[in-house]
């Protein structure tokens, strides 16, 4: 086997560049397999961590007016853990020297507090302070959009009344991942936002004192078998439907949440089918190239064979000719992989 052994490396020499163009077009298909599998598992664990340090609420409900004594039945209800409620209001918004229609939700914030369930990351500046009812923390995505910061005024037609608001911080939140208005396909943070406001001017312009609108909760996954979480569903519809509940949404629903999803699920069908295009490229190049060889040294082979080499031997010599290009490529493509990823 020396000889066919000389043999491979003379050939592998002599058919370099070819073997050189297939094995890149193999290291560019391992590379974007490892880059995006590896990116896309970076994402996937990043959300999770994001959404358990925020504390990204499991279930969402929103209704027209609830009293807070009805927190205590909520809390009741089997699997629920932390339950928060909150005044949620859609307003229409100006900012000086843009002059679309721009609309955004306005959140209640506790008092000093990011709140239970679905905190916001303050990017910028502070949260409102207690007693102040015009300062509002600004979506992130919005604030730049507009190229808004810390100390600059907006204004909010808040229940029919035009106020002036100031700016006094910008943040993130799990909850508005991407921000989409009511209606919309995609996220447009130059006509859409998102405000957090203290809770007490925001329950006063609404007539919400004593009372909320919206409810996020999350669920206790310590009992035997987790928690069914459209038992809870059914059952927080239940207790809402007599205050105006217009239907309550698990995590996968939730807009944001569903449309990053998809994102992420997008990203795994590229992050295949992209490979498999390499691959196949390559495949269709091994197979012209190594056929072409065989058609070439056909008399070689018959004297190979008449020098008492098997076949067996002989195509065994040409598939380590095929293995030798593609472990080149994968080699390289792992190590060009994990550097992109």
């Amino acid at each position: 086997m020396l000889a066919l052994d000389i043999k491979l490396w003379r050939e592998l020499w002599d058919m370099r560049m070819q073997a050189l163009a297939i094995a890149m077009v193999i290291v560019s298909g391992v590379g974007i397999f490892i880059m995006s599998l590896s990116t896309l598992d970076s994402l996937y664990e990043t959300r999770e961590t994001y959404y358990r340090d925020h504390h990204f609420a499991h279930i969402f409900a929103s209704l027209k007016r609830a009293p807070l004594s009805l927190v205590k039945r909520i809390e009741q209800i089997p699997g629920v853990d932390k339950v928060e409620t909150r005044v949620v209001a859609y307003v229409n918004l100006d900012v000086e020297g843009f002059e679309d229609p721009v609309s955004g939700h306005i959140l209640s914030l506790p008092d000093n507090s990011r709140g239970l369930l679905n905190q916001i990351y303050l990017r910028n500046g502070r949260l409102p302070e207690p007693g102040h009812d015009n300062e509002i923390v600004l979506s992130e995505d919005f604030a730049d959009a507009h190229k808004l910061q810390p100390g600059d005024k907006i204004s909010a037609t808040i229940n029919g009344r035009r106020k002036a608001l100031t700016i006094v911080g910008t943040a993130l939140s799990p909850e508005y991942i991407y921000q989409l208005a009511p209606g919309a396909m995609f996220p447009d943070p130059k006509r859409y936002g998102i405000l957090w406001i203290a809770r007490q001017p925001l329950s006063t312009a609404y007539d919400m004192e004593g009372a909320f609108n919206n409810v996020a909760l999350t669920l206790s996954r310590i009992m035997p078998g987790g928690t069914n979480e459209q038992t809870v569903i059914d059952q927080l519809d239940d207790i809402l439907k007599d205050y105006g509940g217009i239907g309550t949404i698990g995590r996968k629903d939730q807009f944001s949440n569903r449309f990053l999803s998809e994102e992420l699920k997008q990203q795994r069908t590229i992050a295949t089918i992209f490979p498999v295009i390499f691959f196949g490229v390559a495949a269709f190049l091994l197979n012209v190239v190594i056929s072409r060889l065989i058609r070439l040294q056909r008399e070689e082979i018959a004297t190979l064979k008449a020098f008492g080499y098997s076949d067996m031997a002989v195509g065994l010599h040409y598939i380590k000719l095929v293995l030798l290009i593609v472990s080149l490529g994968v080699i390289i493509g792992i190590g060009v992989g994990i550097w992109m990823g």
